[in-house]
């Protein structure tokens, strides 16, 4: 499999999530005639191809033999994380295979921990049917919500169900002369023996939430919420890099894996030293300029994926899905192809101040969603959005002035309008697209 070389410089770029199917003005959803909203005005789910599975809450005892038809798998209806670590005790490993001929979504194990020992087990198909042809399928759009009634009714609190993101237990590439490998749905060998070393959730833009909770407290007693977008959950960040350059072999590519060296060319007065971007520090810029200059070279030894469908980095990748359960009886999950989709639009939000900056700077989206803070370095995706008008307005804090706002990566069809003075931005948001503004900010002198 020849590498794909994903090279982030400036800033992270990030997958354009959808909602949407069909090009309304956000503010209020057309109901009749051709343009009528459906995800709005429905059950929140897009339409179009897509595979389902429902997750079943049973009682403990639960054998396994029943199969309410469909897709399915088991959990305990009520499986609190483990006391001691506060980790979830029940898990659903994805699988994804390139190399397999499946085209539909197979349930491989039905039962989480609680029933057999090990996780259940879903396989995701790379392919997919398009046109009576067996076409790539781009990755997928997770949509979930639940069903049944919450706590038999009007019993309070709701009932409500954890997911966490999906972390890397396996990952390999076909290096040809397996014949098996199709067949597969764990890697043949050592993981990640061929694709290099994966370095996981918690470096360099991993996902800020750790969770996505159903909840649909709003209606005790109907049992139903609107679709969430929790594709998210399913995205992986951080660093896709050769193991030979985790020099320290400790599985983390960091500052202590940059080569030491005179970068700054005066040996006589300063010592060898890793700032290898000669800014006077050591730390994570240094680390990126690193990976950046091992990728330029004619055989690129790094490469990045910013923010990528979890199951394309490699030709077969198996992740696993944390869970918490209180209480919920069904939770119905929608994987859309991204190739047979319509694309939605997102809005991300990055702040940016002096580096040794601890103020959380308040931001308010409009309506599209409440009021958040961020500190320097982070940043806020607001989910899948329609096409429509947005503003996003920072609230400065006491001492800090806006100096500028940019924008990354910014499609030449979006049409904006920057008030620093009000520390506004007014993005028309087209269909399927995705912006993603910069507030920069300098403390007043």
């Amino acid at each position: 499999m020849k590498r794909r070389i994903v090279l982030v410089v400036t800033a992270l770029t990030v997958v354009a999530l959808l909602v949407g199917a069909t090009a309304v003005m956000a503010a209020k959803p057309q109901k009749s005639g051709s343009g009528k909203d459906v995800i709005a005005l429905s059950n929140g789910f897009p339409s179009g191809q897509h595979f389902n599975l429902n997750i079943h809450g049973k009682q403990a005892g639960f054998s396994g033999g029943e199969d309410p038809g469909g897709h399915s798998v088991f959990t305990l209806e009520y499986c609190p994380p483990d006391e001691t670590t506060g980790e979830p005790t029940e898990h659903i490993q994805y699988v994804s295979n390139k190399k397999a001929a499946v085209t539909d979504l197979q349930v491989l194990d039905k039962c989480t921990e609680a029933f057999d020992t090990t996780p259940a087990k879903v396989q995701l198909p790379y392919k997919v049917m398009v046109d009576g042809e067996a076409t790539e399928a781009g990755g997928y759009y997770v949509f979930a919500r639940i069903l049944g009634k919450p706590n038999n009714g009007n019993i309070e609190p709701t009932s409500n169900i954890i997911l966490y993101p999906n972390t890397v237990v396996e990952a390999c590439n076909d290096l040809g002369g397996n014949e098996e490998f199709p067949d597969y749905t764990e890697c043949p060998g050592d993981p990640l023996l061929a694709l290099g070393l994966i370095v996981g959730q918690n470096v360099y833009g991993a996902t800020p939430e750790e969770y996505v909770r159903f909840d649909p407290a709003a209606t005790p007693g109907k049992g139903k919420s609107k679709a969430t977008d929790i594709t998210r959950l399913f995205i992986y960040t951080g660093w896709v890099v050769d193991a030979i350059l985790d020099d320290n072999g400790d599985g983390i590519i960091d500052i202590n894996d940059v080569p030491v060296a005179d970068y700054d060319g005066d040996p006589l007065t300063t010592p060898d030293n890793r700032d290898y971007n000669n800014d006077g520090f050591e730390d994570e810029a240094d680390v990126e300029a690193w990976l950046t200059d091992m990728a330029a070279l004619a055989e690129p030894k790094a490469w990045y994926f910013a923010n990528e469908w979890i199951f394309n980095i490699a030709d077969l990748v198996i992740t696993e899905q944390g869970l918490v359960n209180d209480g919920t009886k069904l939770v119905q999950i929608r994987f859309y192809p991204v190739v047979t989709t319509t694309f939605g639009s997102h809005i991300i939000v990055e702040k940016d101040a002096p580096a040794d900056t601890a103020t959380a700077f308040e931001f308010d989206p409009g309506y599209y969603g409440n009021n958040f803070s961020l500190r320097h370095g982070e940043s806020k995706d607001s989910g899948a959005l329609e096409a429509g008008t947005y503003t996003v307005t920072e609230i400065l804090p006491d001492g800090w002035d806006l100096d500028y706002i940019t924008f990354v990566d910014l499609d030449p069809s979006t049409d904006t309008l920057v008030d620093v003075g009000t520390q506004t931005v007014t993005i028309e948001l087209a269909p399927g697209e995705t912006v993603h503004v910069k507030f920069h900010n300098v403390p007043i002198s």
